[in-house]
């Protein structure tokens, strides 16, 4: 090559081809929901009150859709100089600087990408604007002719003042044509849209004053496209819990609501009642622990400080909202009508989950069918008692726009940004869910129990339910009372018999897991079950197929452990034990144990039992212990001997937040305040000490004698002695 051959070399700009408004539209909106949206949420930032939705002919080729508000328009200059630039970012500029509008909003556009949405709906755009004191601005755009240009500035757009013709006096706004639609509408594409146009605005503020934004929906002709529609105010009115919340840095707040149908407390008078109750508490699991980076919910780091939702923190909130619940175990759907259960079935699947507003306009796709951003279902299919899924619920999440910067909204309008600040809101929303979840798992227990008898029973065991071990003792006396016979009594006797004896190899094992409890609470059924059906009378027959199969699952369970030998320990004995692999928990986070039976070695006492079993079930305890009083800057443990309750007794008391549930609901299989947590800890102690002639007890404060230092829960292993 010559070393004097002369190259190329110039300056040019991008010059787009025509096609590429089509092309931005079609990438950037993804359907004609989040089209009409956008639009929407123009209308929020021009300050309107009213959004009016009007699809005409929609069926035909004829067919438009107007979009109008009530907001302060645009003049002349803002049309041509601003509308007329995509991706001119004034809002986000303005926004970015805390400057509002005139009705003290915050915009929510930012990127100049919005309008174009117009052109993912249709093909031809008409609009028409005034401002105040400014003749109309009228626009006309055939986007198929533009296409016919081979580079966009050679598309050349019509853009003219006139005499006031739609918005005429003092009215100011914006109103939008759009034809050539680019989707063929139908019946039910007209009620999905309907749906997702209800839930467009949060409906939160609505209250006649300047800060009153409404969006309504209408179509011409009237086809009848909308009669049957399932009337949201119907979901709620069917909504048996309710849970509404606030989150900030003063703590959680909520109240919770169980409203049980009417059809089922006229079934159960006197069984069934409503209950509501507020908490209050600056303890909560999001303000000392954090998502790890893994994305694993498993593992967390304690926090160091606060605050943790402000400007200065990770700028997410405050956070509020509003949760409604429904239960569709069959027991509970044929209370409800035919109809309407199968129209809110339909509605919770469409509409199921929980959404995100922010200054009470909806961020999508969060809550739309197909969309599981806490991760609700994977969670529910892993630990199914008890958890919601979002088909089980309606839920709306508030946020501050000015107090939650660091939630970014994606350029294609499908969510936030992954970032940390969007993993935080994920976290603090499942918090919330989890005391949701604490609250509703205790009515529902009541629920089950209640309805597993026919309408009408009368019974004190359904005000304090019996145990399996009282259900036990009954069912021989049962036997001889019905005059069963020798069969049936012998099957009865085998099923005593063999239930403590797999119990007690159950629960000698150290390493009982989710699986061996399981198994345990599905033999407790069994034997509820067996009760149950002797005292109403079954046939020999069935009881005698209940008992053999009942016999058979808990032989089969005896297989899966050994037992331990029963021996004499002194308590402190077991304290020692447990702590010894407790201590580098103590250290790791940082918590004072103070060992009560050091100082109180004359309130030692013998214990007989199995003792790796008993250790187990202290280091249950201590776990949680570990857990709640983390919850404190300076975490103290003490466990030591107490003579002050009917039995000698280990009492384990922390200094964290204390227990707000009854004793009841806390020895329940599942029950848990802990977003990851399994809450079979507590369940699985309780039988270890029913299995030695013991219980678990949760005495008040002023019962035993405990350090002052530790204010929280105070939990006993009450024994029956030596």
């Amino acid at each position: 090559m010559s070393s004097d051959k002369k190259f190329k070399s110039d300056e040019f700009n991008f010059r787009p081809r025509a096609r590429i408004m089509q092309l931005l539209g079609e990438q950037l909106i993804k359907n004609h929901t989040l089209a009409l949206f956008e639009l929407i949420k123009n209308s929020y930032d021009a300050d309107a009150n009213e959004v009016k939705i009007e699809l005409k002919d929609i069926d035909t080729e004829k067919g438009v859709i107007e979009v109008s508000d009530d907001g302060y328009g645009m003049d002349y200059d803002i049309v041509s100089k601003v509308w007329m630039e995509p991706a001119n970012g004034h809002k986000g500029e303005s926004r970015s600087k805390g400057k509002r509008t005139p009705l003290g909003r915050l915009q929510v556009g930012e990127k100049g990408v919005g309008r174009f949405a117009v052109h993912r709906l249709g093909t031809g755009i008409e609009m028409v604007t005034r401002s105040e004191g400014k003749p109309e601005v009228y626009v006309n755009i055939d986007w198929q002719k533009i296409e016919w240009h081979e580079y966009l500035d050679e598309a050349l757009i019509d853009i003219r003042e006139r005499e006031a013709e739609v918005f005429k006096g003092c009215e100011t706004g914006t109103k939008i044509k759009i034809s050539g639609l680019k989707q063929s509408w139908k019946r039910g594409d007209v009620r999905r849209l309907y749906r997702s146009v209800l839930g467009m605005v949060s409906g939160k503020v609505d209250n006649g004053s300047k800060e009153r934004f409404d969006v309504q929906f209408s179509i011409t002709p009237d086809k009848k496209w909308l009669d049957g529609f399932f009337d949201p105010d119907t979901a709620k009115e069917q909504s048996m819990f309710q849970f509404d919340f606030s989150l900030t840095d003063e703590g959680l707040k909520y109240t919770y609501s169980f409203n049980p149908l009417e059809a089922i407390k006229a079934d159960y008078p006197n069984l069934i009642e409503n209950r509501k109750v507020t908490v209050e508490s600056k303890y909560n699991e999001f303000f000392i622990k954090q998502p790890p980076e893994s994305g694993s919910w498993s593992k967390r780091k304690k926090r160091s400080s606060r605050p943790l939702l402000g400007k200065d923190g990770i700028a997410i909130g405050p956070i509020s909202g509003k949760i409604l619940a429904f239960d569709l175990d069959r027991d509970i759907k044929d209370r409800y009508l035919k109809d309407e259960m199968s129209g809110l079935s339909e509605f919770l699947k469409e509409q199921g989950g929980v959404r995100i507003y922010r200054d009470n306009l909806r961020v999508y796709n969060y809550g739309e069918p197909g969309d599981d951003w806490l991760g609700l279902d994977h969670r529910r299919i892993q630990r199914p008692t008890g958890k919601l899924s979002n088909q089980l619920m309606l839920g709306a999440l508030h946020l501050s726009l000015d107090q939650s910067e660091k939630l970014q909204e994606k350029t294609n309008r499908e969510g936030f940004i992954e970032n940390e600040a969007f993993k935080e809101l994920q976290y603090a929303m499942l918090n919330i869910l989890t005391e949701f979840e604490a609250e509703r798992k205790k009515d529902k227990r009541i629920l089950r129990d209640v309805l597993s008898v026919p309408p009408g029973y009368e019974s004190n065991s359904l005000r304090r339910k019996k145990t399996t071990e009282e259900l036990l003792t009954d069912l021989k006396a049962l036997t001889i009372d019905k005059k069963l016979g020798d069969e049936v009594n012998t099957l009865v006797d085998q099923v005593s018999v063999t239930y403590k004896k797999t119990r007690d190899m159950l629960l000698s094992s150290a390493g009982t897991g989710l699986g061996l409890v399981t198994v345990f609470h599905e033999l407790e059924r069994g034997v509820r079950s067996l009760h149950y059906a002797i005292s109403e009378g079954v046939g020999s027959d069935v009881l005698k197929d209940q008992s053999k199969g009942l016999v058979s699952l808990l032989q089969g369970a005896m297989y899966m452990v050994s037992k331990g030998s029963m021996e004499e320990v002194y308590a402190s004995k077991l304290v020692a034990y447990a702590c010894a692999t407790q201590n580098l928990r103590f250290k790791h986070h940082k918590v004072k144990f103070i060992n009560g039976f050091e100082n109180l070695s004359d309130l030692d006492f013998k214990v007989k039992g199995v003792r790796r079993m008993l250790t187990a079930g202290l280091v249950n305890l201590i776990d949680n212990a570990i857990y709640w009083s983390g919850q404190t800057e300076n975490p103290v443990i003490w466990i030591g001997p107490s003579n002050d309750l009917e039995g000698p007794a280990i009492v384990v008391s922390d200094s964290g937040p204390g227990l707000i549930d009854a004793p009841e609901d806390l020895i329940q299989p599942f029950f848990s305040r802990k977003t990851d947590g399994m809450g079979i800890g507590l369940y699985y102690v309780d039988m270890i000490m029913k299995s030695h002639s013991g219980r678990l007890s949760f005495p008040e404060r002023s019962a035993v004698e405990v350090p002052s230092v530790c204010e929280g829960a105070i939990v006993s292993m009450v024994f029956k002695g030596v």
